[in-house]
């Protein structure tokens, strides 16, 4: 049976119509006075965000969050493909740190910060360590699924004709590993940003989470959310221009599955 697709128009149109429907809930909540006084409404939230994008402090505090983001995300990334491939296509290395990465992944990063702001001081290096640590498993979780994913077939026919591991490795086992390691690259994006802000909200580093705690203790709610609504926005254009880096590199899988 033939799929049907959504016109790209519609899709926008249903976008557009979702989003609607959440602020006209969000004003209703506002005006049935059930939600505390101190939530802004819609409007007060659009001022907001007009009066940060004329802020140079906002501005500024943006960029710093974005770089030590974007840092801490680019170290993982690489790190974690690395030793995600070599893991991956080991197997005694795959079933002998099975244990230790398991733990990894459900270990909460943010709880070392303390030792770590011990260590290195509230600053950015102290951000981008943590940061680091919390995009890293996402990325070598998936490119060891990718590594140690592949076709018997595949398999077999490296073993026989005895394929030289460079020529492996670039014809075998990095095009079968490449969309789990993108898939984890572009979870670990988002990642990366959300736990930047948490982090400058808890030590008070500089960058857009230290204003958003200042806009809370100015009484300033309005600012407040509108620096939450922004980052959030950055984070989705983020994802977004990955996923089209992703579709363009990759496209032959997107081929293969039509």
């Amino acid at each position: 049976m033939k799929e049907t697709t959504t016109a790209p128009g519609w899709l926008l149109v249903q976008r557009v119509a979702a989003i609607a429907i959440l602020l006209g809930l969000w004003s209703l909540l506002i005006a049935s006075g059930t939600m505390p006084s101190m939530l802004p409404g819609v409007i007060q939230i659009f001022s907001g965000i007009g009066e940060a994008l004329t802020s140079s402090i906002f501005w500024a505090a943006l960029s710093r969050t974005l770089l030590t983001a974007l840092a801490g995300w680019a170290i993982a990334s690489i790190i974690g493909v690395l030793f995600g491939l070599i893991i991956g296509s080991i197997k005694f290395l795959d079933r002998s740190t099975s244990i230790l990465i398991d733990f990894g992944r459900s270990f909460p990063v943010l709880a070392l910060m303390p030792v770590v702001i011990m260590l290195l001081g509230s600053n950015a290096r102290m951000e981008i360590v943590v940061v680091s640590l919390s995009c890293l498993w996402p990325v070598l979780v998936q490119t060891i699924y990718g590594a140690r994913r592949q076709e018997a077939a595949v398999a077999d026919t490296v073993a026989v004709f005895k394929i030289p591991a460079l020529l492996r490795f670039r014809r075998v086992l990095l095009p079968s590993a490449l969309p789990f390691v993108a898939t984890g690259v572009r979870i670990s994006a988002s990642i990366a940003l959300l736990v930047a802000v948490g982090v400058e909200v808890i030590s008070q580093a500089p960058g857009i989470g230290r204003q958003i705690t200042l806009m809370q203790q100015a009484q300033r709610w309005d600012l407040a959310f509108a620096y939450l609504i922004f980052t959030g926005l950055v984070g989705w254009c983020l994802a977004v221009a990955l996923q089209q880096v992703e579709n363009r590199l990759l496209i032959w899988k997107r081929q293969e599955n039509d």
